[in-house]
């Protein structure tokens, strides 16, 4: 029965982690549309729901606004947004906007269809320095304007934090889909916030209360540099996007020497060669 559980859930995740990466093409209806209202005013743009998420066209918004300056990269497939306080990118099919330094993850992707680039609203609106509230029984998102634009990731990240982060990320995952690479991260972050383990970063990877907690500190692989989509996935994770928050602990069976997670927690995932648990 475990083990059939665990090809249940491994199948899943498979799924999930495919389909997190596959281009949308026409895979979505723009005729499930809403309306924004942009500090008390309409906004006459596009926008619609694609599985429950909210986009509209990366130009059309950028200029409602600010006074932006969007061009696009045809070689790489990249917009790029600039004003006097953001410098934005977004890549067609990508799962990401990078704002001032910051990646902002996108579940379902980033799109074009009849040239026009669609991102989602709330990760283009906090970019932009807004607030989102949707509003259910209007169907209708309200934007409010904060000071400026989005934080810098020089100051918004802890440097500490995302130095760690990464090594351990890409220690333990290198070779490993992206996915993975955000769940290895969400297992350190939940561990921060979980009372049984160190408050920071750098002191759960470095645990050593219950023996060492990471093959990568034992074997001396944690000092290695830290890839680009390692430092993407943890800050990703910085930015506090969760695929679980309940799990604590991951293994690879196939490398593993010590089976205690198995035997004394709950499988909540697999995603690649890692399975995922939680007490």
């Amino acid at each position: 029965m475990k083990k059939l559980l665990k090809f249940l859930i491994l199948s899943a995740a498979f799924m999930t982690a495919s389909n997190f990466m596959a281009p949308l093409v026409n895979a979505y209806d723009k005729s499930d549309t809403f309306t924004i209202s942009v500090d008390g005013f309409d906004y006459d743009g596009e926008a619609f729901t694609y599985k429950s998420t909210a986009y509209v066209s990366l130009r059309e918004f950028s200029c409602m606004a600010d006074n932006s300056v969007v061009s696009w990269n045809d070689k790489t497939h990249t917009a790029y947004v600039s004003t006097s306080s953001l410098e934005l990118s977004a890549r067609e099919y990508s799962n990401h906007i990078e704002a001032n330094g910051r990646i902002l993850w996108c579940e379902n992707g980033i799109f074009t269809d009849d040239g026009i680039l669609y991102v989602p609203l709330r990760q283009l609106a906090k970019a932009f320095g807004f607030t989102a509230h949707y509003s259910a029984a209007e169907h209708k998102t309200y934007l409010t304007r904060k000071k400026g634009a989005i934080e810098h990731a020089d100051s918004y990240y802890d440097k500490n934090d995302l130095y760690w982060l990464s090594k351990i990320i890409h220690a333990e995952s290198e070779g490993e889909p992206f996915l993975g690479k955000i769940a290895v991260g969400n297992v350190v972050l939940n561990r921060v916030k979980d009372s049984y383990f160190p408050n920071t970063v750098y002191d759960v990877i470095f645990d050593r209360k219950n023996g060492v907690q990471f093959s990568p500190v034992a074997n001396g692989t944690i000092h290695k540099e830290a890839g680009e989509d390692a430092v993407m996935a943890a800050k990703i994770c910085l930015e506090n996007y969760r695929i679980s928050d309940k799990i604590l602990y991951f293994l690879n069976e196939k490398l593993a020497t010590n089976f205690w997670i198995v035997e004394n927690c709950n499988l909540i995932m697999s995603i690649g060669g890692h399975d995922f648990y939680a007490p």
